[in-house]
């Protein structure tokens, strides 16, 4: 064979290679035939999932077979698997999508692709979606009432009954029964009334509480999956909503590398909705935490006792000196909460599966970390602090519960 009758037969294949393509092309059908349109919701809670509606549409009989979908989304929202089935001219698909950050994003586009007749090409086609979508606090708590339910049988209904007698504030006078405390006798109204009468007192409220937010870049630490910031935003939202039920008055405060918001105590849902403005206003902070600075500017911003809650992190006992000192300047006059998360992949690593060199250096490491951490508590325990070390999915329940106790007790 000759050299041209060589290029021949090569020009003859690639001329049949082209046909197979162009027949490919023509027997399959066009981009344009399939639509796409999105049923999104308008914001999600930090750490929560909704629901992406997406429903496709033919203009030709069948979706394609081998139909499938692609997400062009801001990177803090994430879509996850779906199932659906594509024989029929419509199919809604109800895709999964998890907000893992406050602020405000975008859901872009849908690609959506399938293959061409004979399999050589895919076939690529695009809606525009632009749908905003904010990602907010998560108060689901609050929404779903089982704060409102906690909160009311603790203080108005067991609760109430077994501290009733041992508040601070007046209720009303009763006929004084066998099995009563003879302390709570009232002898000169009973004097008068000619027969034994006993006071009858109720848990002081309008105490101050404030949430005090660390904003710090050890804060922007993840979790779960989600930033500390988040967390303690979460159930700095939650305890608010309590402590408006118990009658108390709740302020915000929040702080970086200088003091930033602060927002002075107010009562029940007008504090609630405030704090949560400001709360999902808040930036993910880069710089380090002025604990001195911070804590000297919110003692003298309180003209009266009150309880502050404080949601921080240190990384080792000499980071967290100066934090430590300052609390206990301010723990001479308020009573304080601190509030901290423990790591479960911490956990994990002091705690290998499998016992070789390099996972017993790192349990070692981290052995060492935890002991620093425990070391700072017990001081903090020590000055009087309430401590509260716990598991991400434990901090809400954990803090409303010590509130309560608190509450209970008297101790502001």
């Amino acid at each position: 064979m000759t050299q041209a009758d060589g290029e021949f037969v090569l020009q003859v294949i690639w001329a049949g290679l082209a046909l197979i393509c162009l027949a490919d092309l023509m027997l399959t059908r066009s981009r344009r035939s399939v639509q796409a349109q999105a049923d999104l919701p308008k914001q999600i809670f930090v750490g929560t999932t909704a629901k992406a509606q997406i429903t496709l549409s033919s203009t030709k009989g069948a979706l394609p077979a081998g139909l499938g979908l692609r997400f062009q989304t801001s990177p803090e929202l994430q879509v996850g698997a779906f199932q659906w089935d594509n024989t029929q001219p419509t199919a809604t698909i109800d895709a999964p999508i998890t907000c893992n950050a406050r602020g405000k994003f975008t859901f872009d586009r849908v690609w959506f692709f399938w293959p061409s007749r004979f399999g050589l090409f895919d076939i690529i086609s695009t809606t525009k979606v632009d749908h905003p979508i904010d990602g907010v606090p998560n108060i689901q708590p609050v929404l779903s009432g089982q704060i409102t339910t906690l909160v009311q049988a603790q203080l108005f209904g067991v609760k109430d009954t077994s501290f009733r007698g041992e508040g601070s504030e007046f209720h009303q006078l009763r006929d004084f029964t066998t099995g009563m405390d003879p302390r709570l006798i009232d002898w000169k109204r009973s004097a008068r009334h000619g027969s034994l009468v006993a006071r009858e007192t109720h848990v002081e409220q309008n105490h101050q509480i404030i949430m005090c937010v660390d904003n710090g870049y050890l804060m922007r630490e993840q979790i779960g999956g989600l930033p500390k910031i988040d967390r303690a935003i979460n159930a700095a939202l939650t305890t608010t909503w309590a402590a408006g039920i118990g009658g108390d008055l709740v302020g915000f405060y929040s702080f970086d590398s200088r003091p930033r918001v602060f927002l002075p105590p107010s009562p029940g849902r007008k504090a609630f909705n405030r704090i949560r403005a400001e709360a999902a206003a808040l930036s993910y902070s880069s710089v380090e935490s002025n604990h001195t600075l911070a804590l000297a500017h919110l003692n003298g911003l309180l003209n009266r006792r009150s309880l502050i809650i404080v949601f921080s992190d240190f990384v080792d006992s000499i980071t967290a000196e100066l934090m430590v000192e300052n609390m206990a300047v301010l723990n001479r006059h308020h009573l304080l909460i601190f509030v901290a998360l423990k790591d479960p992949a911490l956990h994990s690593i002091t705690n290998p599966a499998t016992p070789n060199l390099n996972n017993v250096a790192m349990a070692v490491a981290g052995g060492q970390i935890e002991k620093e951490r425990q070391i700072v508590l017990d001081r903090l325990r020590r000055l009087g602090v309430v401590c509260l070390d716990v598991a991400p999915d434990q901090l809400s329940p954990e803090l409303v519960s010590a509130y309560l106790d608190i509450k209970a007790r008297e101790l502001i």
